[in-house]
């Protein structure tokens, strides 16, 4: 009888369960912190039906840089696949920052919405060409068809793992999520080496929570170690991915930012040529060189007073 028990309970329970493909259950298994791996593990068959698909229903728009794509409480009726350029989301807040949630580069998917209303605003990064799909017939599409349902099953899936790992790394150290950030474009975005970063550096800050100085110094101190490459026109060139990989991983070894282009305080000459402190009485030596400062002269009673207050330089009569 037990033997019989363990037979059945060391079942893998994702055949015998589970109705989803076991490409779909490996994928859900590995961690990742985009959809783009989504795209590249999903089978090919597939993927081309999919996209197929989507080019069929949706609309190919084009938007400029900085233009929103839509805002904050506008109904969330279609899902969005970037073609061309780039798109980030984001979140004015109450006192006016900007967070930046999702960057997406062509062949991502972003929208997914649970409400009936966005949560988040889109903006196209540079010229972007977007395919603006209806949730009404894509769902229509997914009850007719398996495969489709399975895709977006998949699609949404890798979002809410991308949103999981976004929360880790907010509470790592800045040079942490930087080269994090390095790492994670180049797998996406990379030319050999060379990676096309479409957000500038303000936009990098916003995105991973920290200010412009922070992001400026630490690019700053990558370069100086040798580990990347800074290239006009927001191009980075990764040199070192050991050493990136450590200064994001050992922390012992980190260099401490506050540290970097610090500048001891300059002193001040205010207390040179400062004022007696109020209620105390001016000495006859300062009263007399306040008065020559001042091209005062002095009668012949305060002449005889400042004498015998103290010593002192004879003074001018009038």
């Amino acid at each position: 009888m037990r033997r019989a028990q363990m037979h059945v309970w060391g079942r893998p329970p994702a055949r015998a369960w589970c109705s989803v493909p076991g490409e779909t259950i490996e994928l859900l298994r590995q961690p990742s912190s985009a959809n783009h791996l989504a795209r590249r593990l999903i089978p090919s068959a597939e993927t081309e039906t999919f996209n197929l698909l989507i080019d069929r229903i949706g609309v190919r728009v084009s938007f400029a840089p900085k233009t929103r794509i839509f805002h904050e409480s506008d109904p969330a009726e279609s899902v969005y696949k970037v073609v061309g350029g780039s798109v980030y989301t984001c979140k004015t807040l109450r006192d006016g920052r900007r967070q930046i949630s999702g960057l997406y580069l062509p062949g991502d998917f972003f929208g997914f919405e649970c409400a009936d209303e966005h949560s988040l605003s889109a903006e196209a990064v540079s010229n972007t060409k977007v395919l603006v799909i209806k949730k009404s017939a894509l769902a229509a599409a997914a009850s007719r068809d398996a495969a489709i349902k399975r895709q977006v099953l998949l699609l949404m899936a890798r979002e809410l793992a991308r949103l999981q790992e976004r929360t880790f790394l907010l509470i790592k150290n800045a040079q942490e999520r930087i080269c994090e950030f390095i790492l994670d474009m180049e797998k996406r975005a990379a030319v050999g080496n060379y990676i096309d970063l479409p957000m500038k550096r303000q936009d990098i800050a916003d995105y991973l929570g920290l200010t412009i100085e922070t992001v400026s110094r630490t690019l700053t101190l990558l370069e100086n170690r040798g580990a990347i490459e800074i290239l006009p026109r927001k191009g980075i060139v990764v040199r070192d991915h050991s050493l990136l990989k450590t200064m994001m991983a050992d922390r012992n070894k980190m260099v401490s930012l506050t540290k970097i282009n610090e500048r001891k305080p300059r002193r001040s000459s205010a207390k040179k040529y400062a004022r007696p402190a109020l209620g105390r009485p001016r000495s006859t030596a300062e009263q007399l060189n306040c008065n020559r400062r001042s091209g005062r002269v002095l009668t012949k009673e305060e002449v005889s007073r400042e004498r015998e207050r103290g010593k002192g330089e004879r003074p001018e009569v009038a």
